[in-house]
């Protein structure tokens, strides 16, 4: 079960950080387990290249960790390192900033069902996202212009080219992109409006 347990902890930090560290960290099983993995991560993170250390905040992912410095025991007496993970996580998509290629869709689209069960409005504020977590809102903002929309995420899209995100036409219009079908721009995660 305890080995079981720390390969399921190690499988979220793999994939919390955004690095690939060898499971052999985690095969011994014993309570120094986390201490490998944040090493193991810490190495990884020197070792990256300045533009991926740049995207990655803050500097020593695993020194700032919460996992360094865990809270107090809870009431079973063990430490709630799964919980301490989850807030990590939290954290990181909070913290979310992308720049790219945005374009929309509409017409084509509206009535149809999105991947998070509602129907699409091609005049609302939507958008559509590779990963970010569904109902999510992001702040998109037009570089080419300075102007802004607040967006929700509830559909998916894989993109076969430079493109971040698919804009429902009333965002991209309230942004002034509708005109050359795609624009330059940045999005951040922001709290619900």
């Amino acid at each position: 079960m305890k080995q079981k347990y720390n390969a399921q902890l190690f499988a979220i930090a793999s994939i919390v950080i955004g690095l690939n560290v060898s499971t052999s960290a985690h095969a011994a099983g014993s309570n120094g387990d986390i201490d490998k993995v944040l090493g193991e991560l810490t190495r990884q993170h020197n070792s990256s290249s300045n533009l991926v250390k740049n995207t990655r905040q803050p500097a020593s992912l695993a020194l700032s960790s919460t996992l360094v410095n865990p809270p107090k025991a809870n009431k079973t007496g063990g430490n709630n390192v799964l919980g301490q993970l989850t807030a990590v996580a939290s954290s990181t998509v909070s913290k979310f900033k992308q720049t790219g290629t945005a374009s929309w869709y509409g017409r084509q689209f509206h009535g149809r069902k999105t991947t998070s069960g509602e129907s699409f409005d091609m005049n609302g504020f939507t958008a559509a996202h590779s990963t970010l977590p569904m109902n999510c809102y992001i702040k998109v903002t037009n570089k080419d212009n300075g102007k802004s929309v607040v967006v929700k995420v509830n559909d998916r899209a894989s993109f076969k080219d430079n493109r971040i995100l698919d804009l429902s036409y009333g965002a991209a219009k309230a942004i002034g992109m509708t005109q050359k079908g795609t624009g330059n721009v940045s999005i951040e995660r922001v709290d619900a409006p």
